[in-house]
């Protein structure tokens, strides 16, 4: 009994292989047609945005400061003393120079 129900089993699925034909979920074709019949957009071209460039000098000019003061603060560590805002300037100096980043190079 066993034996002539796997043997159904296997010559159905072999069958379903062989003529190439699978059960399609009900909507899937509608799906697809809705999906063909659709015009596509062109993609949106970037807007340029209006950069305020004496933001961006004083940002900069931030920058400069902050990166000027860092060998100072590198060789302080060096001798075994550690400035309390040491850890607070490099975040600020990563924090500035994403913002120019993404204001230079959008």
């Amino acid at each position: 009994m066993r034996y002539a129900v796997r043997l159904s089993a296997l010559l159905f699925l072999t069958a379903c292989l062989a003529f190439g034909q699978h059960p399609v979920p009900p909507g899937v074709r509608e799906g697809e047609q809705k999906i063909n019949n659709q015009q596509t957009d062109p993609p949106r071209q970037p807007v340029p945005r209006a950069t305020d460039t004496a933001k961006l000098r004083s940002e900069a000019a931030e920058l400069r400061d902050l990166a000027d003061a860092l060998p100072a603060a590198v060789d302080q560590v060096d001798k075994g003393m550690m400035p309390k805002d040491l850890g607070e300037n490099l975040k600020k100096i990563e924090k500035l120079a994403k913002h120019l980043r993404s204001e230079v190079n959008p």
